[in-house]
């Protein structure tokens, strides 16, 4: 539907403007302030904290929760292990007997409920296996490795076995509870489930778990100058469309390859622009753009989000690469929704693109999953003398599990060989009068992108 804004979005759009009046009298200076990356993260997070909770819904425990944040307090349903069992292949015995010979009056194994009611006499010893309950009566269980074999019948069962040391009561026995104990915390809310954490509820019998839902997330690409089919030659002045690729990709990696979106491409065309972003605004929570954002004359992201009566908490940010990247809000009376749409406007450039994706997006759609959105940040030396950029950068490092850390060659922001194999971005500070370069050996902080 139409979109009504008052007071400055009724105003004509300086696109509009530009057109009435010719490219020469656009703007030639952002009307936004540039902000820090620190700045801007606390602009994201202080719209998320705005946005309603996403709704719960139920899961089964299994593969398909893989990825999912719990949003629930989960107690133990049972203790484990809810018997007495024996952590070693071995004999139960009662420690006060100490060493010596004794018959072998049975057997316990696991799974076999027939030896539930058995009791360990004095003067006796019982085979156990690894896991199996421990008979009523005996309080130890010495390894197998601690005894001989005295006597033994025609079918080779054991008749006599000798116990070669002495124990202290309690050896080699799990207790009932000592793993976990009926009622306790097994999971708080927020708690991403993954392997064990799944192994977890599945060890209680737990088959279904409520989890917040995953953040609805629309795609979209910007530019005439874009390729999108792989089949298709490039003419003069064409590029092909990575930056669907790397951002599908690395949503995938980060768990929401279910929940997103392809809206496909947007042309430069203010009016087209607006549609595009009015319909992703009404179908997802999240909507990521690339290119279109910058100061070019083909750039109409930021000026259809004032026509959605969207507000831009901040259009430029003081890093590289990144500069361009833009946040807003587009308010629920537009969305139709009940809740504002969250609108990430990242650099046209695919390395641009990847890296603020890091920085700015992936925290948000954590936060909104009730996550903690702080990256894993490790410290290490650089590895080599590095001139500082006036902005801070981030720039690209391959860190090897021989503790060989290495950047990825030219740090360009259109150069997409440079994440190729990245794991770390190095977070480097701006060139000032005092410091012009970081020597080889300086300790750097080093954010976590990809697995070490």
């Amino acid at each position: 539907g139409k979109v009504q804004c008052g007071g400055d979005h009724a105003r004509k759009t300086s696109t509009e403007d530009q057109k009435r009046r010719g490219v020469a009298f656009r703007d030639r200076q952002s009307p936004y302030p540039m902000k820090s990356v620190s700045e801007a993260l606390q602009d994201v997070k202080a719209e998320v904290k705005k946005v309603k909770p996403i709704v719960n819904t139920w899961v089964q425990v299994g593969p398909e929760a893989r990825g999912y944040v719990t949003a629930m307090s989960i107690e133990a349903r049972e203790n484990l292990p809810n018997y007495r069992a024996s952590i070693k292949d071995g004999y139960a015995v009662l420690s006060s007997d100490g060493p010596g010979v004794y018959k072998v009056t049975g057997v316990s194994a696991m799974g076999d409920p027939s030896t539930k009611s058995d009791r360990l006499k004095p003067g006796t010893i019982y085979r156990v296996t690894t896991g199996a309950p421990v008979p009523l009566g005996a309080d130890a269980v010495v390894q197998v490795e601690d005894t001989r074999l005295v006597e033994s019948n025609e079918e080779g069962e054991e008749i006599r076995v000798e116990i070669l040391t002495r124990i202290t009561p309690g050896t080699d026995i799990r207790h009932v509870g000592v793993d976990i104990s009926l009622g306790e915390l097994l999971l708080r809310p927020g708690t991403l489930l993954q392997a064990a954490e799944l192994a977890l509820l599945t060890s209680q019998g737990i088959s279904r778990v409520l989890v917040r839902r995953k953040p609805v997330i629309a795609l979209l690409n910007t530019g005439d100058e874009l390729v999108t089919s792989p089949q298709q030659e490039l003419s003069y002045g064409q590029v092909r469309d990575s930056n669907t690729c790397s951002l599908q990709n690395l949503l995938a990696e980060d768990g929401y390859e279910d929940v997103v979106l392809h809206f496909g491409h947007l042309p430069d065309d203010p009016r087209l622009t607006k549609q595009g972003l009015m319909k992703a605004a009404q179908e997802a929570d999240v909507i990521i753009t690339t290119g279109g954002v910058s100061m070019g004359e083909s750039d109409h992201v930021k000026e259809a989000l004032k026509s959605l009566c969207g507000t831009i908490h901040f259009g430029r940010v003081f890093m590289k690469p990144g500069k361009p990247t833009t946040f807003a809000t587009i308010p629920a009376r537009t969305t139709a929704r009940g809740q504002p749409a969250l609108f990430f406007g990242l650099p046209g450039n695919p390395v641009s693109a990847m890296v603020t994706y890091k920085l700015f997006v992936l925290p948000a759609l954590r936060l909104l999953e009730g996550r903690d959105s702080t990256p894993t940040t490790i410290h290490l030396p650089l590895p080599t003398r590095r001139k500082l950029d006036p902005r801070p950068e981030y720039i690209r490092a391959v860190y090897s599990g021989d503790g060989k850390l290495e950047l990825t060659g030219g740090q360009c922001s259109s150069r997409l060989l440079s994440m190729r194999s990245a794991n770390l971005l190095l977070s480097l500070p701006p060139r000032s009068e005092e410091q012009q370069v970081l020597e080889a050996d300086t300790t750097v902080p080093a954010i976590v992108i990809g697995r070490l």
